[in-house]
């Protein structure tokens, strides 16, 4: 991955011989469209594209990893999710390609090649596994680690979200929270659910200053950085008995 495209580039390979490369790839692209929507709950773990879904370790609700695994199928080193009963397993898509791409200072072929984003914003995604290996369902969350100016936009994942699943969503606007102000004059704080054949799938999006958080800070008057919820997430999953 990255240690191969130090390797072309430090040994000066031309970018016409790194679009080729890239050209002569085709079919692997193609692998690489796969994205975490297109596994089909009730997959078994060992069918899982491993060469493009990589690194995994146990997941926090959609927060950073925790407990690296060695493979997929230590899935149950992970707890169960207390929310959804399955265990859920974070990883990264491989990005080689991405690599590539940004080596030959492209931004075409990085927006092409960029692999743990969507929409613009650094995503992070898990997939949620029953005690028997199946996948059951799968979380992707906005990466609150990205750059303000980035994350500031990232509640526009929701409408991304929305088209991912069925219609027939029931969206609620949920009112300020003590301290909640809008930023810009917009508020955002909607969760939206749906509930069908033994699935559910809930989509939220948060755009607003929490108590506290100032443009300015008050007791010094300097702009502050990053000091914002914005935020977007979705769910869709099939819960383990008695959840």
């Amino acid at each position: 991955m990255a240690g191969r495209l130090t390797f072309l580039w430090t040994r000066g390979l031309p970018a016409a011989a790194l679009a080729a490369w890239l050209a002569a790839s085709p079919a692997r692209t193609q692998e690489l469209a796969t994205k975490i929507w297109d596994i089909k709950l009730g997959t078994p773990v060992a069918a899982l594209p491993l060469d493009q879904f990589v690194d995994p370790a146990c997941g926090t609700n959609g927060g950073p990893p925790s407990r690296v695994l060695a493979r997929f199928a230590d899935f149950a080193l992970c707890p169960p999710d207390k929310a959804t009963g399955l265990h859920e397993v974070w990883f990264r898509y491989d990005d080689e390609l991405e690599y590539v791409a940004r080596a030959r200072r492209s931004e075409i072929m990085i927006r092409l090649y960029q692999a743990n984003a969507l929409g613009g914003q650094p995503i992070i995604t898990s997939l949620l596994i029953d005690d028997s290996g199946l996948v059951q369902g799968y979380r992707i969350v906005n990466d609150p680690r990205a750059a303000g100016g980035t994350r500031i936009e990232a509640y526009g994942l929701v409408e991304l979200f929305k088209g991912m699943v069925a219609p027939g969503l029931d969206c609620t606007d949920l009112p300020p929270g003590p301290g909640e102000r809008p930023i810009d004059d917009l508020f955002v704080k909607q969760s939206c659910e749906t509930k069908a054949d033994g699935q559910v799938t809930r989509i939220e999006a948060r755009r607003y200053y929490k108590q506290g958080q100032f443009v300015v800070n008050p007791n010094d008057n300097r702009i502050t950085e990053n000091e914002f919820e914005s935020s977007a997430r979705i769910e869709v999953y099939r819960p383990a008995a008695g959840k």
